[in-house]
């Protein structure tokens, strides 16, 4: 076998072994990002949500942007009607972002297409626990 061929072979065999870890064995991080739901204990969204997200000021595309999620799971506090988005409804989410837009103060909203949840919990939010804003 020669040099080359053999260096293939570990190393097929070791990214093999590091693949299969990662089937067999989740990270606790993927468990959590399955959650998507309102926990009784803060009466808060918690789901999973595409990053980076950015955050306005107002619940409508046009304003201003107050910060950013760059986490993939995320908390919202409340929900409110706005502008029409990717989702097909007017549901945005209530946040405080991981970074904060100067001369604001970090909280704002994201469309619910930005966040993982269900159309059917999209249609209302209240029904599920989660305040309107």
């Amino acid at each position: 076998m020669t040099r080359t061929r053999k260096y293939l072979s570990l190393w097929m065999a070791a990214l093999a072994l590091t693949a299969g870890g990662v089937i067999a064995a989740p990270s606790a991080s993927a468990a959590a990002s399955a959650e998507c739901g309102v926990r009784a204990s803060d009466g808060r969204l918690w789901c999973g949500n595409g990053a980076p997200a950015i955050l306005r000021s107002g619940a409508y595309h046009e304003a201003n942007i107050t910060g950013q999620l760059y986490s993939t799971f995320s908390w919202f506090d409340c929900w409110t009607y706005g502008g029409l988005h990717g989702g097909g409804n007017t549901t945005w989410y209530h946040t405080k972002g991981d970074w904060t837009a100067p001369g604001y103060d970090g909280w704002g909203y994201v469309p619910a297409d930005w966040v993982n949840t269900p159309s059917s919990f999209d249609a209302d939010p209240s029904a599920r626990g989660l305040r309107h804003c």
